[in-house]
């Protein structure tokens, strides 16, 4: 998954973990925050008690020069500053 590189890129352990692996929350006390998808908000928000980033506030229909179709691009500046924002946050929350 692109998104788990781009993280890790940038110092942030990541997992890509199903529905099904979340239950209990045990084994994600270490976690900091959720990154999903819409659809998966109010489950991940049940489950656990972390901030949640939805990733597709980062996707935006862009009209594509070569056809009539609309093209997906995901800002991922945008995603990286929010996560960042999450994080320092977090960080001056703790001290």
């Amino acid at each position: 998954m692109r998104i788990l590189s781009v993280l890790a890129q940038y110092g942030f352990s990541a997992a890509s973990i199903s529905l099904a692996a979340m239950p209990d929350g045990q084994e994600f006390s270490s976690s900091r925050l959720v990154v999903t998808y819409t659809a998966m908000i109010g489950h991940a928000r049940a489950m656990l008690n972390l901030p949640v980033v939805n990733i597709e506030a980062f996707m935006f229909e862009k009209p594509h020069e070569a056809a009539s179709q609309q093209v997906r691009r995901f800002d991922g500046e945008a995603f990286l500053k929010r996560i960042f924002l999450i994080m320092n946050s977090e960080r001056r929350l703790a001290i």
